[in-house]
């Protein structure tokens, strides 16, 4: 991990990231809170998350996008376009200018699905392949310590200063992120030995790949049946902490800092982890601590919870940087932005279904009721995923064939 920070180009990927990650989640929470106040609306709050998710469908299309051009030149346009489209912003007056402000949310969900992808393509470029856990697991510790900042600084700045000044600092950190990208030296990509194909063919190539290929197919299908349950948890945890712990929903707060605290170390040991036992692993151990989180989570007692917090904020570091990671290793330099944008929209949307679908069965089951089914599905795809992978360590097991 040392000679990777002592890397130029992975640090000033990563102090980007961090300015934009903290403005991008900021912004979310502010936004929220201003389609709320626009119109006195919750549904309308809603639909600014919706806006937010929806693009994950394109997913596999933003990746063909990268591969066509440079990884480096993609994520300077976007940042920057991002950054002109926050402008937008300041023509919100009152309600009748909500439109302007999904469009935007919209804009931001578009971009969100061309910036991961094409990070991960940078760093999957910029760093040795015996590096690349670590390089995700660092990306996915600052992500978590981002979240721990990310709701005071949305909701304390728009109380102070208003949404425009919110957004205009977004966009500032759009432009920030693409200065230092700027600075990355990104070694050039071997060129093209045919022309391109169109866009249905170039992404219906990364579909195959990813789902033709059999280790990435398990991940996938093993991860993203789990996140269609995981969701579940953004709407439980507020019957947990008052219909298990008896406390007031402020609390929800302070158990959400635990889990970023958790995916924080998770990321950490996310390079040594991978070492030892390989990246499907990774993915497998953070699928079972879903579960083991779940079943922490009914435990009626603070401490139980608690563990169960931070046992989730470290499953999901450990199955997004596995993710990104066996994808990294197995794809092919001129497929990995398709190959990427497949595999992360494939795993995203299923987790953004189970948010509503965990509040419409929240209505009609009790929320143990819930965690137990979380708890059954996690287990059957992280115990399937275990049993696809040979019984042998370390990154050898996951080239070897699969059962």
């Amino acid at each position: 991990m040392r000679a990777l920070l002592g890397n130029p180009g992975f640090r000033l990927l990563l102090i980007g990231q961090t300015l934009s990650q903290l403005g991008d989640r900021a912004l979310i929470i502010a936004f929220g809170i201003w389609a709320k106040e626009l119109t006195g609306s919750d549904a309308a709050a809603g639909v600014a998350f919706f806006f937010v998710a929806f693009p994950y469908l394109l997913a596999p299309f933003a990746g063909a996008l990268i591969d066509r051009f440079s990884a480096r030149g993609v994520f300077l346009v976007t940042n920057l376009s991002m950054a002109a489209v926050m402008l937008l912003t300041l023509l919100v007056r009152g309600p009748e200018q909500i439109w302007l402000l999904y469009l935007v949310i919209l804009c931001y969900g578009l971009s969100g699905i061309v910036i991961g992808p094409t990070q991960a393509t940078i760093v999957a470029t910029i760093a040795r392949e015996d590096e690349l856990a670590d390089a995700n697991g660092l990306m996915q510790t600052v992500s978590g310590g981002v979240r721990l900042l990310a709701p005071l600084v949305g909701a304390g700045l728009f109380t102070l200063v208003g949404g425009h000044v919110v957004a205009m600092i977004d966009a500032l950190t759009f432009v920030v992120a693409a200065l230092c990208v700027l600075g990355v030296r990104v070694p050039a990509r071997p060129g093209r030995s045919t022309a391109p194909a169109g866009w249905a063919a170039e992404t219906a190539q990364g579909l195959r790949h990813v789902f033709g290929t059999p280790v990435l197919r398990d991940v996938v299908l093993a991860l993203g049946l789990a996140l269609l349950v995981m969701g579940f948890s953004q709407t439980l945890i507020f019957a947990i902490v008052d219909q298990g712990l008896h406390r007031p929903a402020a609390f929800v707060g302070v158990l959400s800092s635990v889990q970023g605290a958790g995916t924080i170390v998770a990321g950490l040991v996310t390079g040594w982890f991978t070492r030892r036992f390989g990246d499907i692993r990774l993915v497998t151990a953070g699928i079972a601590g879903i579960a083991a989180a779940a079943l922490l989570y009914l435990v009626p007692h603070l401490a139980g919870v608690a563990a169960g917090a931070l046992l989730f904020g470290a499953a999901i570091c450990w199955t997004t940087a596995g993710l990104i990671t066996t994808v990294q290793r197995r794809t092919p330099a001129d497929l990995r932005g398709r190959a990427l944008g497949t595999a992360m929209g494939a795993v995203s949307l299923p987790q953004t279904v189970s948010i509503a679908l965990g509040a419409g069965l929240s209505l009609v089951l009790g929320y143990r009721a819930l965690l137990i089914l979380m708890i059954v599905i996690t287990t059957a795809c992280a115990g399937w995923l275990a049993w696809r992978v040979p019984a042998t360590t370390g990154q050898a097991a996951e080239e070897g064939s699969l059962r």
